[in-house]
């Protein structure tokens, strides 16, 4: 604000909510240019076919070049620019400017036809993702109804972090003799090698804590807000080491959980929970809980979807319910 620039009260005035959801649509840019082209499609097409009724009438001597031939004029004149009829003299050759004419109208036409579908598929492409962020608004207006989150800062605050728990898994590789079977210690030494490669490649400035819970790796975010930045960096890293440290005798997969955390919440809780969903042995997939998904989905720019893989009992305690459903990460 400039220094001289005076302070006015202003008058707040409430607006009632129409109780509509609402989102960006583009789907409707995309319709009203498919009927434009469409409508200059069947224009040109019937222009192409009184044009052939009319050079039937010229061919027949039935009219001449006056009258209607007004209208057929322009075409003629392009077209006589690269084909011009030349009697022969001494004979009665007919003048094809007129047949020639509709062909190229009609290549102009199947050329917009191209178009229209190009257009059709960008209007379907729209229209699932208006269905997409309308879907999104919807699951933000329903986070605020439940009070989920009752003021829209609170999404980007530092209070609301992630956790993040990760184990592999090294299988055998069925079909090798007993000699190349890995043995006990050998599965430790590749576990601790991947986790300390995974720690050397992610950036690890925005974590507030780290270690190993139950023998694996626990990483627990400050904010929300490194989210997306965090899954796609882990994601390509993971594959990537997934494949170094694979022999061809033995298979590595990783198994990973997402939780929020805040900083009033109990840490070991919520890595209880991620535990028990690396136990669901949902491979090489990123799982997150219903509160990080419902918390994430307030967010106007999403990377992901999350897609549900099921409910199940997240407590440790068998005799103790706790049925939580659970989501994989997908790239929107």
């Amino acid at each position: 604000m400039a220094a001289n620039a005076s302070v006015r009260a202003k008058k707040t005035v409430k607006r009632k909510s129409s109780g509509a959801v609402t989102a960006k649509q583009t789907a409707s840019v995309y319709t009203a240019m498919k009927n434009t082209v469409k409508t200059i499609q069947v224009g040109i097409g019937t222009y192409a076919f009184l044009n052939i009724l009319f050079w039937l009438a010229y061919t027949a001597k039935l009219a001449g070049k006056d009258g209607l031939y007004v209208i057929f004029k322009p075409a003629w004149d392009f077209v006589n620019i690269f084909y011009t009829y030349k009697p022969l003299e001494g004979k009665d050759d007919i003048d094809f400017t007129g047949v020639v004419c509709s062909i190229c109208i009609m290549v102009l036409v199947v050329i917009l036809n191209s178009v229209y579908e190009w257009v059709s598929e960008m209007e379907e492409t729209a229209k699932i993702e208006d269905a997409k962020r309308l879907e999104r608004a919807k699951k933000r207006a329903l986070a605020k109804e439940k009070g989920i989150i009752k003021d829209k800062k609170a999404v980007n605050t530092k209070a609301l972090g992630f956790v993040f728990l990760m184990d592999i898994d090294i299988k055998q590789v069925s079909g090798f003799i007993q000699a190349n079977i890995i043995s006990q210690e050998e599965v430790v030494k590749i576990k601790t090698q991947f986790f300390k490669a995974l720690l050397n490649n992610l950036n690890l400035n925005q974590i507030s804590q780290k270690g190993y819970y139950r023998k694996k790796l626990f990483l627990n975010y400050k904010s929300i807000n490194y989210f997306d930045d965090f899954i796609f960096y882990a994601r390509e890293t993971l594959n990537a080491l997934s494949e170094e440290f694979s022999r061809p005798n033995i298979r590595i997969d990783f198994l990973v959980s997402l939780n929020l955390v805040s900083s009033t919440d109990d840490l070991k809780e919520k890595l209880d929970i991620l535990d028990t969903v690396n136990k669901l042995g949902l491979k090489n997939e990123f799982i997150c809980t219903q509160k990080l998904k419902d918390i994430y989905e307030t967010n106007q720019k999403q990377t992901f979807r999350m897609v549900s893989k099921g409910v199940y009992n997240l407590s440790r305690n068998l005799n103790v319910s706790n049925n939580q459903e659970v989501y994989s990460l997908r790239e929107i």
